[in-house]
Order: C-alpha cells, then structure tokens, then sequence
C-alpha cells in the first residue's frame, strides 16, 4: 500500500503543476478568456484588463533586461570604486521609447543607431582604447539618443549584445538578462 505507481505519480505532479501555471497567471493579471457575446458591439470597444505596454508597429514587444555586470574604471575617471560598486547589478530596462537606469527615467526617447570605427569612436570621444575596454572588434554600434540620463546620451552596444555605458569617466558594461 506504500507503493506509489510511477504514472500515477507523474500524471498527479503534472496536474499540480498545471494548475499553478494557470493559478498564478490569472493572479498576476495574465489573460483571461472571455466568451463572446451575441449582441453587436461598437469598433472601439474597451479593454477592462491589464493595460498592455505600448508595442512597436504590430505584434507584442519584448522587453529585454539588462544588468550592470562590471566596469572599468578609465585613466580620467572622476569615480572610484565605491561610486562605480554602487551600479553594480543595477537593472536597465529599455522599450521603444523610454529608459529607466538607477530609479530613473527617460521618456519619448529617439533612438538613432551608427556604425563607427571603434579606435577613432573610443579615442575620440571616450579618451580611451578598445584594448583599455577589452573590445576587440574592428567597428561598433553606437546608440545616440536624446535621454538625458547619464550614459545613455550615446552608448555602446557590442556584438555578444553586452552595452557599455560611461558615467563620469567609468565604464559600465550590462549583460542581457535573456540569453538565445
């Protein structure tokens, strides 16, 4: 009587399991199904849900999440090490039109991408070196914008999707937090 039978077993945990996906979406303001009704409704109908978050022309926005994962800290830096340890695994959320960095955020952002040359980009308006930074490819995609944020005027965004940002002479490189 002990003796529990391995399908038996599987098909109680796989209802279980079922039943806190469906469970915790509906708690969290997942979608819900609602049946159709037959009277005529007006085109602008109302959406009484979660509002969803803006999308970029059609289909559904993914937001992907960066975390600050280390820095370097440059030749002019006005911040040390305690400055720089602050940011440390700070999220950075970015959508299509807004930035939110440190409790901050910047809204109806234009995002203007570039590719430059990385030694004439880094030298020039970095006073650094990519061999200073560890980047070793040969141009860059540079992000302009115009949040006012500090590092987000113009970031860096490297081919393994890493970004580099610079804040008062240190450089901040954030990891994405969805890796495919």
């Amino acid at each position: 009587m002990g003796v529990i039978h391995t399908g038996k077993y599987y098909t109680f945990l796989l209802l279980i399991y079922v039943f806190c996906i469906l469970s915790c979406t509906t708690a969290q303001g997942g979608a819900t199904i609602k049946e159709q009704t037959t009277e005529p409704q007006s085109a602008a109908v109302k959406n009484k849900g979660t509002p969803l978050p803006p999308t970029a022309g059609a289909g559904v926005s993914m937001r992907v999440l960066w975390t600050v994962s280390q820095y370097i800290i440059g030749e002019r830096a006005i911040w040390g090490e305690k400055e720089a340890r602050q940011l440390l695994f700070q999220p950075l959320d970015i959508d299509v039109n807004s930035i939110t960095f440190d409790g901050k955020t910047c809204r109806n952002v234009v995002f203007k991408k570039e590719t430059v040359k990385t030694k004439e980009f880094l030298e020039n308006f970095f006073h650094t070196t990519p061999q200073m930074l560890g980047i070793e490819d040969e141009a860059i995609e540079v992000t302009k914008t115009n949040c006012n944020l500090p590092g987000f005027g113009e970031y860096l965004h490297l081919k393994d999707r890493r970004l580099v940002i610079q804040i008062n002479g240190v450089f901040f490189y954030l990891e994405p937090a969805v890796n495919y």
